[in-house]
């Protein structure tokens, strides 16, 4: 930490804070919040170019005199470590992190993980770093963040000078601790995380010991070192702890080769006297902004400029006494989408930046705020790998403020709203703070409550009720006072169900419960005991608390609730096949995580329908670009309950065809965990609807509980990215249970079969509603498509067959071009047209699947109305292979128009066949 010396009397501001929602909430909802006396966290959402956005920054108040900006530095230099992590192991008393932003670009594995571009820390070079050549390089300028010898923010170019000197000749330095490459002269230090340099043998290198002025390499300084060892095409050499190695390749050779043992060399540092007594310098790139304007430091058209991702970015104000830590989230479909380069400059000039440099973004891209009451920073922003990811540097806002005097209470009613008289509830003390923000360490009890316009009796921290009005409950610790809103009504204007209908199994025990509400709709907070219930005979009994035991048959019926003269009536359906889990109507009991790609969780929109009811939950993944096993999760908030020991689990699944693996991971009763499987390995190559289900393993005993659904590719080469859909999740208790694959045709369904088989193929699907149409006619078009699907037929490069009523442009062009090619299904008017709109006769899906599947033919004619039909002999065929029996009578109505059903059937029929 920098040490200052202020001269100034200090005013302290007793600060009263009413959170009226849990500190989980903290940082998600959009405003500004002070998290020390000059950090303040701000949180926006807004929508740039039609892509929602989610922006946060921490502006950090330098004329503060107990706030500075710091800079985490990794130890060893290849050490990788989350943003949090860094900034929590460098929080210490009287140096606490307020809030932190990862920091610039790191190498990859095949480089160690070393930091790619300059780092100094008080006036000493840590990393020499590169800089890239090309403008479409994020780093193509040398330009640093730091803090400066006033303590300012400076955003400014730099020029490093670093050289030894041999016989009274300066000779220039490529880099340090870096991985040598073609004609560099590299200086290994101490510093480098390896035992030796790691080079290969095509150069020359020599090892230096220390014999004034340290290994430390200070700006400004000289080191006078002697050679102790020359290596010329060899191994690599080791790195002295009190000393360095020269280490040159191809054109370098030259400035050291001629160099003996025992020759002494003197090594040098330095760095413009605009940076001389920086606190740190932290080079990174391009830059954003200049002088107030967006000034791209890299070609705006470049790939790197113009993807939209997750940014990070450091500012300064005019002044240098202002600093601006920002990220934007992305790649998260519905939540942000992340920026170009151009439009995140663009966001910081409105916010007030003069000058500005990118960070490492992507999923790099962190932001970490202290919460009130808070040691230790939290995650705050949703990185776009799902999880935080580990960075090589990091920038803190640091408070260096003394222990001061309690300040504020963070204090709310434990469930918010309208209280009913007569009603008992508590407050909650989440922290309290001093004048400095820094957090006190306290005893509830010593937390005392009161009500000042006599609406409450309090004991503790819980209070009842008392009479009728506004006001406030006041709690307060040692001279801080949190007055927390508080109103009481005399009665209430309606009672609502918390569930409009409940479904229990056979047997089963539930609670019930009901909201109230005054005439201004507020919920109010009672006490459940007021509630008087009771059952219809038929669904079993229920206690004075609410508690439903289910008959142990089924049936339907219902349960009455009255409260304060206010009566509500719930039907009640008990079922002994299942117990739904969730109706998936919200994301209350979800969120997403991912492992080796990118995963979000949103809700269908008004274009997605439901299988059941209105809602469903949309997993948005994306595997591209990833090794090894990649998977996508659902996962529950709270292990989900599955009320007992099912059989199996069952679910509504709109898949995207993606060749993915729908699997589930439970929890039994003893703690044991076990993966279920919805399909098999890559088996969800369905579109559309379908119904699935996963067998629990007889080894799972007990209560189970469900942990997650996911998606699964273990298989780089079918990676790919997509959404799914999830409704109506069942847990089945009787081991024949099914349920009709769609609402319009059932299990009784004559083709349900067929259509569930053809479906898990991928081959056909039924409509977004949820419905089949079993008996719409088919299309031309449709049957060339399904065709295609079954056989499988390669669609790429697919040579156009001249269809005038056909281009290129067309959905589904490529399919119907795959089967015209293959002489599966002809054109007509001689071949000049397709008519993809035109009903498939019976006579044409005879011909198709007969040319299509290759079925061998008859000489038996099987049908009276056949002759004279263009495709006799198919239809024949089909007859001989077991494929049709005809419409009855001895006929086969090959002008008939053929449903979606019936083509199903003779399409599952024939591929039966192969």
């Amino acid at each position: 930490m920098r040490n200052r010396t202020y001269l100034s009397k200090i005013s302290i501001l007793f600060l009263v804070i009413f959170l009226s929602i849990p500190t989980l909430a903290f940082g998600e909802t959009p405003g500004k919040t002070k998290v020390s006396g000059g950090v303040q966290y701000e949180y926006t959402n807004k929508t740039v170019a039609n892509n929602p956005q989610a922006f946060r920054q921490l502006v950090i108040d330098l004329n503060d005199p107990f706030t500075t900006v710091d800079v985490g530095i990794p130890t060893p230099l290849n050490k990788l470590a989350p943003t949090t992590s860094q900034a929590n192991a460098y929080t210490a008393l009287g140096q606490q992190v307020a809030g932190a932003i990862n920091g610039s670009f790191f190498w990859g594995s095949d480089q160690g993980y070393l930091p790619m571009y300059l780092i100094a820390y008080r006036d000493r070079l840590m990393n020499a770093g590169i800089i890239a050549t090309g403008n479409d390089q994020y780093v193509s300028r040398p330009i640093a963040f730091g803090i400066d010898s006033t303590g300012k923010g400076k955003i400014d170019t730099y020029n490093l000078s670093l050289s030894f000197n041999h016989n009274g000749q300066d000779y220039p330095i490529t880099s340090t601790d870096k991985h040598r490459s073609t004609n560099n002269l590299i200086l290994y230090t101490p510093l480098y995380p390896k035992p030796t340099t790691e080079t290969n043998g095509l150069g020359v290198e020599l090892v230096v010991e220390v014999v004034t002025g340290g290994t430390a390499l200070n700006f400004g300084e000289t080191v006078t070192a002697k050679v102790t060892n020359k290596l010329v095409r060899t191994d690599a050499a080791t790195i002295p702890k009190n000393g360095f190695v020269l280490s040159a390749h191809g054109e370098a050779v030259s400035l050291i080769e001629n160099i003996g043992i025992g020759e002494t060399i003197l090594i040098n540092a330095n760095i413009d006297e605009k940076w001389k007594g920086a606190s740190f310098m932290l080079t990174s790139g391009p830059e954003l902004v200049k002088d107030g304007k967006v000034n791209l430091g890299i070609d705006p058209n470049s790939d790197r400029a113009r993807e939209r991702a997750p940014r990070t970015a450091i500012a300064i104000d005019r002044t240098g006494t202002k600093v601006f830590m920002v990220t934007v989230d992305g790649r998260q479909s519905g939540y942000s989408q992340g920026q170009s380069l151009k439009e995140f400059a663009e966001y910081l000039v409105s916010i007030g930046a003069y000058q500005a440099l990118n960070l490492d973004g992507g999923g790099s891209t962190t932001m970490a705020v202290r919460k009130p009451g808070d040691f230790n920073v939290s995650l705050f922003n949703r990185p776009s790998d799902g999880r935080e990811r580990s960075v090589s540097t990091s920038l803190f806002a640091v408070s260096t403020a003394p222990v001061g005097t309690p300040a504020t209470v963070g204090a709310y009613l434990s469930k918010p709203g309208v209280y009913l008289k007569g009603t008992k509830g508590s407050v909650l003390v989440d922290y309290v703070m001093d004048n400095y923000y820094n957090p006190v360490t306290f005893n509830k009890a010593d937390v005392k409550l009161s009500s000042p316009q006599g609406l409450a009796t309090v004991n503790g921290l819980e209070f009842t009720a008392q009479k009728a009005g506004t006001g406030s409950i006041t709690a307060q610790y040692s001279g801080a006072t949190a007055n927390i809103p508080f109103e009481v009504v005399e009665s209430i204007h309606a009672v609502k169900p918390s569930s409009e209908s409940i479904e229990v199994r056979t047997g089963e025990k539930k609670t019930l419960t009901v909201k109230a509400f005054d005439s201004k709709n507020r919920e109010v907070i009672f006490d459940p005991s007021l509630v008087k219930w009771s059952a219809s005979a038929n669904i079993g009994t229920i206690t004075a608390s609410g508690v439903l035991t289910a008959t142990s048959k089924e049936g339907k019926g219902t349960v009455t609730a009255t409260l304060g003269g206010k009566t509500v009536t719930i039907p009640v359906t008990i079922t002994g096949a299942y117990y739904r889990v969730d109706n998936m109507e919200s994301l209350d009991n979800w969120t997403s995580s991912a492992t080796n790609g990118k995963a979000s969780l949103s809700m269908n929109s008004a274009k997605e329908p439901a299988f059941e009811g209105k809602g469903a939950l949309k997993l948005t993944y994306d595997f591209t670009g990833t090794t090894g096993t990649s998977a996508a999760y659902v996962d529950a908030k709270t292990p989900m309950s599955l009320a007992g020991t099912p059989v199996k689990l069952s679910a509504r699944v709109y898949g995207d065809a993606g060749k993915t693996w729908l699997r589930g991971r439970i929890q039994d009763g003893q703690g044991k965990e076990y993966t279920i499987d919805f399909t098999p390995e890559n088996g969800l190559k369905w579109l559309g609807w379908n119904y699935v289900m996963a067998d629990i393993p007889a080894a799972a005993t007990g209560n189970i509980t469900l942990k997650q659904i996911y998606i699964a590719q273990p298989t780089d080469s079918l990676k790919t990215k997509g959404s799914i859909m999830i409704d109506d999740l069942k847990a089945v208790f009787n081991a024949g249970y099914k349920e009709g694959l769609f609402k319009d045709t059932g299990l009784t369904f004559r083709a349900e079969n067929e259509i569930a088989s053809l479906v898990n193929e991928g081959v056909i699907a039924g409509y977004a509603d949820g419905n089949f149409g079993p008996y719409q006619e088919l299309t031309r078009q449709q049957a060339a498509i399904l065709l295609s699907r079954a056989l499988k037929l390669p669609l790429d490069n697919v040579t156009d067959p001249g269809f005038e009523d056909m281009s290129p442009s067309m959905t589904f062009y490529k399919e119907v071009a795959a089967v015209a090619n293959m002489g599966i299904i002809q054109g007509k008017e001689k071949g000049k047209k397709f008519d993809p709109n035109g009903k498939l006769t019976r006579a044409e899906m005879a011909a198709i699947l007969q040319r299509g599947f290759k079925l061998p033919l008859s000489d038996q004619n099987h049908f009276t109305d056949s002759n004279g039909s263009f495709a006799k002999d198919a239809i024949n065929s089909l007859a001989f292979n077991n494929i049709t029996q005809g419409i009855g009578g001895g006929k086969f109505g090959p002008a008939q128009n053929i449903s979606r059903a019936d083509f199903s059937v003779f399409l599952y029929r024939t591929i039966s066949l192969k």
